[in-house]
């Protein structure tokens, strides 16, 4: 990045709109990696202040939500669209245009892997980020367990087709890795999870009854230690991988089922977190809850009104629906199809306990 184009140090990353309006479209392109700051070994080392292991975010306006694209570039397209959130679908992702006015967009991660345009996804949510920054909105992008997993070994079996198209690029995987080029710098700069007023997000849901404080703390000693192979990041049990569906394990939010019901260890969790719902991707298959409701594939679910399911196996790679959004307003959150179709998940007036949506194209 040349220097002209770095805007100056203390717009870097910062939450305030007003300073983000101040700079230019160059600088705003620049805005996104400009925080990064990456070592040549194992761990990384960024500016934490400016590029922090959990965002926090306050607003009055509509929140949305959606989770593993998976390198399917159409069909995360077709559903911000359908969402009111882009500006039609475009043929190329720099091209894409934030129509959300103020409303703020969390991803949940796991954009790459299963797919063959991965680097799309990337860029139209990079690209996404940036004109929504112009237009008054705001779009997080968290990491999922297959980002941090290809940070912390691009030669692995699991990103190998990840690595194929950066190579059909001219880039090399090992350099994405170690936050070099456009890409590693978007990727090693994501954060881990987000509040937004009383949601949280991350990939895999399980914060483990920590505060938000401790959270982002061990996740940033986890980083800087161990690199992205932290078990922080990468563990069994982490903010990324933690399981619903397992089959030689417990899922985790069954980790106290002898002492705490379901309920209320979602409840416990929330309350440590300072927030009323947790959303998570990571999980498009099928999940067994222990009082016998059940998430069928491809389904946004949520059940206790705490805890929400978005990953609904979009990618053709995975081809459980053709990809859905949740809507959050103060008052309702609701799943909405790529055809339009808008289904109730839940109603804070209601309270209701279990909601679903069918797969949508299905």
């Amino acid at each position: 990045m040349s220097a002209e184009m770095n805007p100056p140090s203390h717009f870097c990353c910062q939450d305030s709109r007003a300073q983000q309006r101040q700079l230019s479209t160059p600088l705003l392109a620049g805005f996104l990696g400009c925080c990064l700051i990456a070592s040549a070994g194992p761990a990384v080392d960024r500016d934490w202040l400016r590029n922090p292991a959990v965002v926090q975010v306050d607003t009055s306006s509509d929140i949305f939500a959606i989770g593993d694209a998976h390198s399917d570039y159409a069909r995360l397209a077709a559903a911000m669209n359908a969402a009111g959130l882009i500006a039609g679908v475009p043929k190329q992702p720099n091209d894409v245009k934030w129509s959300g006015g103020r409303a703020v967009l969390v991803v949940t991660g796991d954009m790459i892997d299963k797919g063959p345009r991965a680097i799309d996804v990337l860029r139209v949510l990079r690209s996404l980020q940036v004109s929504a920054l112009t237009n008054g909105g705001r779009v997080i992008v968290l990491a999922g367990n297959h980002e941090a997993e290809f940070l912390a070994d691009p030669a692995a079996p699991k990103g190998e087709s990840f690595a194929n198209q950066l190579k059909a690029k001219g880039i090399r995987p090992s350099d994405v890795a170690s936050c070099k080029s456009d890409i590693g710098e978007f990727l090693c700069s994501l954060p881990f999870a987000a509040r937004v007023n009383d949601w949280f997000f991350s990939h895999a849901g399980n914060s483990g009854g920590r505060s938000l404080a401790q959270l982002a703390d061990d996740l940033q000693k986890g980083v800087v230690k161990d690199g992205f192979a932290t078990k922080q990041l990468i563990g069994n049990g982490s903010v990324l991988e933690s399981r619903l569906n397992i089959k030689d394990g417990q899922p985790w939010i069954d980790a106290r089922l002898a002492d705490q019901t379901e309920k209320q260890l979602l409840s416990a969790n929330a309350a440590a977190l300072g927030v009323r719902h947790i959303v998570e991707g990571h999980v498009p298959s099928q999940v067994k809850f222990a009082d016998g409701a059940v998430r069928e594939p491809g389904e946004m679910f949520q059940i206790f009104g705490m805890l929400f399911l978005i990953d609904t196996g979009m990618s053709e790679g995975v081809d459980n629906s053709r990809g859905a959004v949740l809507h959050i307003t103060s008052k309702n959150a609701t799943a909405i199809c790529p055809d339009g179709k808008r289904t109730l998940l839940w109603d804070a007036g209601n309270q209701r306990g279990l909601g679903r949506a069918a797969p949508c194209g299905k």
